[in-house]
Parts: C-alpha cells; sequence; structure tokens
C-alpha cells in the first residue's frame, strides 16, 4: 500500500524547501505536496482548481499547518477544516515560528495533534519528524 500524502501549507520558500530535505534525511515515506497559502490549503482540500486531480492531488492523511499565512491564517484554515464533516478528523500539526501560549491555546481548542516551534537549526527539523513517527502521523521508510 503506497503511503498516503502530507500536505505542507508554508508561504516561506526556505522553510518549504529545509522540510523537504528534512522528510529525506529523516527517511518519511510520505509524499509532501507543499502549498503556499491559506485560500491554496483550502482548494486543495476541496479538490476544485488546480487541485482537481485526485490522482495527483489526493486528499492527505497529515496536515503541517503554519500560522501566519497569506489570504486565509492558519486559524481560519483550522476552523475551516474543523467544520467541514469529510475533513473534521484530519490530523494537524501546527508547525510555526509563534511560540505565543495565546496562539498555541487558540490552536489547541481547534483539536490539533501536536505545536511545533520551528527551529533555526534543520536537524531540529528532522527531530520533530522522528517524533511524528514514532506518534504514527508519519511512516517511515
Amino acid at each position: 500500500m503506497k503511503p498516503k500524502t502530507i500536505l505542507y501549507v508554508e508561504d516561506e520558500e526556505h522553510d518549504a524547501f529545509f522540510m523537504q530535505v528534512a522528510f529525506q534525511k529523516a527517511r518519511v515515506a510520505n509524499p509532501l505536496q507543499v502549498v503556499v497559502d491559506g485560500l491554496q490549503a483550502v482548494a486543495y482540500l476541496q479538490g476544485t482548481g488546480p487541485y482537481a486531480n485526485r490522482e495527483q492531488y489526493p486528499l492527505p492523511s497529515l496536515m503541517l499547518l503554519d500560522l501566519n499565512l497569506p489570504c486565509l491564517s492558519g486559524i481560519e484554515v483550522l476552523r475551516w477544516i474543523r467544520e467541514n464533516p469529510e475533513l473534521h478528523d484530519l490530523p494537524v500539526v501546527i508547525f510555526s515560528s509563534s511560540s505565543n501560549l495565546l496562539d498555541i491555546a487558540r490552536t489547541k481548542e481547534f483539536g490539533i495533534h501536536h505545536y511545533l516551534v520551528k527551529p533555526h537549526n534543520p536537524h531540529e527539523i528532522v527531530r520533530q519528524l522522528e517524533e511524528l513517527i514514532t506518534d504514527g502521523l508519519l511512516l517511515a521508510l
């Protein structure tokens, strides 16, 4: 059985690049799809517009979500997911540069699985991904 797709919602190109490298170094088997704003995340999840081909853009088994996004914020995307019956149970891991306790509390109200603060060291991203593998949210090769 083919590993399920992970959707990473990240507007910073270098952060998306480091995540792709970390997926390889952590030997994550799941394919990674990246979208750059909240509207693209919703379109991807709905399977509309450029994401209509479900063979190419399958529903994810996990979403890695930044909070500070253009168009729709991470909180708005999270709210939309939890209000959508087909996606209500989608596991969401917040991956944000914010360590603000209010941000953490607000996201936990929406039933996130983890809140990870983006590290400055790319090796730390690998460690965080290894934790998600241990928790069963990602598959290892």
